[in-house]
């Protein structure tokens, strides 16, 4: 599952994810733990997102754009107003996504790993 190309580059990094799909959500903890990052989490559900979001410290965030039929975009403003940087995850087209985040950071489902974990050292 790791990849050398990214081996190491979240080192120390504290990630929440946030994904109700079980799997996926263990997944994306495998991969990132993989990368020396320290999980939060995985999250499935907005209550449990949105606790993790306001109190834990982190220095980035993914989060799936519905969970369990709801937006998450009450933990995206958590997260903006505490200046945490996140990646949305979603299988959905961009236009379809609530008007609030189009044009956030994206990676799409199916995940390639390569690709999120790009995009995730990229967060700063």
């Amino acid at each position: 599952m790791n990849t050398s190309m990214h081996a190491g580059q979240l080192t120390g990094r504290a990630v929440l994810v946030v994904e109700d799909d079980y799997f996926l959500a263990h997944q994306l903890a495998a991969i990132l733990e993989a990368e020396g990052a320290r999980v939060l989490g995985p999250a499935g559900t907005l209550t449990e997102a949105l606790d993790l979001a306001s109190t834990a410290e982190m220095d980035a965030a993914l989060l799936d754009v519905n969970l369990r039929h709801l937006t998450v975009q009450p933990v995206v403003d958590v997260l903006e107003r505490r200046g945490v940087p996140l990646l949305l995850l979603t299988g959905a087209a961009e236009d379809s996504l609530p008007v609030t985040m189009r044009g956030l950071p994206l990676v799409r489902k199916p995940i390639d790993e390569a690709a999120l974990l790009a995009s995730l050292a990229g967060c700063s």
